[in-house]
Parts: C-alpha cells; structure tokens; sequence
C-alpha cells in the first residue's frame, strides 16, 4: 500500500531503538526537544518530530494518526515479525523487507474488508497457532503494532495513560463493528516492561486501575477482568455482538 507510513513512536530510547532492524524503513516519531538525540543514534532513519506538549503514548498515537493518515504503528522494541505458521525447525523470524511487504498487504486487505483497524496475533508460539481460523475479524488489536487507515471515527484521549489499544479496539468495535487481524503473524517485544523510557515511564497499578474505571465507564460490560491473570487490572474485551 503505496500510502501506508510504517511509524516507531517512541520516547527516550534514542539508542534503543531495536524495531528499525525488525521492520525495514520504518519512521521513528518522537517529540522535538529529543528530535536532535534521535537522529545523532539513528543517522539512517527517517526522523519525524511532534511538539512537546503532545505528552503521553495516547496523545502521540493521535497525533501520528492525524499527522500521517493510513498508518501502521509499531513499538520500538520490537524484535522481529514471528511467522506462526511453520513446520519444526522452520526459521520463525520474518526478514525486514518481507515484514514491511506483510504489513503492506495487511492494510491492502483490511481496506478490502471495509476495516479501518488492522493488527496481527498475540500469539507468541507456532504451537497456538489455529491453521483453521488464519484471520480474524473482531476483537482486539494490540498497541505493539497497531495498523490504522485515514477516514475512520476512531481518536485517543488523554484520559487513557497505558491501555490505548483497549480503547482503541473497544471504540473500533462500536463505531465500525469490524477490525482486520492476520493470525499467521506476530511480533516478538523485547524486555517491553522492564525498559526505561517509553510507556514504562507511566505504567503502573494506579494507573492500569484508572484505566479500567475509564473504559468501563464508556463501554460498561464490553469490558472486563481477566481470570488467571497477573494483575488485578488485567482485562478481556467481551463484545456484545
């Protein structure tokens, strides 16, 4: 997709910046005033700057969304595209140049299916890989790559610190009924909670509680707390239709 900008939001990580060895070409955005640290540990990639009081990931993803239209946005420590559909012994890891090409198709596609929301699996194993359920077309679509085209009723608010892409999934399935996930796909993070800088600079029980009350409050039920899960704040989206 000719129009497609493949986005690295990020935030003081200037020399941490993995995704660009992942994914090729891709930009990295950040905010001005670290725009000239960026480009002094990242001289091939594209630089993109927004103002400094756009503040917070919910907040620069809008940005970004508004600022570039048909977009794929994807964290900056993400080590490699995984392929879920492979044979034992198969090499897991996606090339750069094939995963943009993945990504690309992906948004083709999504267009095709009248979706505005795209992403892929967060599967982190072949072995829970579905071969008979290859796409999906509702749900969730996790914030480490999160595709999104122009013309969409979908924004961000500042009121959500650390679950946009609850957000974002939950006002897709409201106002567009359909998003558009390649399950064959998914991205492997690296140390994404232990990583300075980034959203771990805000993520925490207090604010993964306010969160919660936020979605509940716009989406009652759709939303819910997770069994089995590792904090008291995790959540499953529970669509009713």
């Amino acid at each position: 997709m000719e129009s497609l900008k493949i986005v690295i939001p990020s935030h003081k990580r200037a020399n941490r910046v993995i995704t660009k060895y992942a994914v090729s070409d891709a930009i990295i955005c950040v905010e001005e005033s670290q725009a000239a640290e960026y480009r002094e540990h990242n001289p091939n990639s594209e630089i993109v700057t927004h103002p400094d009081n756009v503040v917070g990931i919910s907040m620069k993803r809008d940005w970004i969304y508004r600022h570039f239209g048909d977009v794929f946005m994807i964290d900056d420590d993400i080590k490699a595209m995984r392929r879920l559909y492979v044979e034992k012994g198969e090499k897991v890891e996606v090339e750069p140049e094939q995963a943009r090409t993945i990504i690309e198709n992906t948004a083709i596609a999504a267009k095709e299916a009248g979706a505005y929301l795209f992403g892929f699996s967060n599967a982190m194993s072949p072995v829970q890989y579905n071969s008979f359920n290859p796409i999906s077309l509702k749900g969730f679509v996790n914030g480490c790559g999160t595709g999104l085209l122009k013309g969409s009723k979908l924004f961000y608010i500042p009121e959500i610190r650390s679950n946009d892409d609850y957000w974002l999934s939950l006002l897709n399935a409201y106002h567009h009924r359909i998003c558009y996930k390649d399950l064959r796909f998914s991205f492997e993070q690296q140390d994404t909670f232990m990583n300075r800088g980034g959203l771990s600079e805000f993520r925490n029980l207090t604010v993964e509680q306010e969160d919660f009350n936020i979605l509940q409050k716009h989406f009652g039920n759709a939303v819910q707390l997770r069994k089995g899960k590792k904090h008291q704040f995790q959540k499953n989206i529970m669509l009713p239709f």
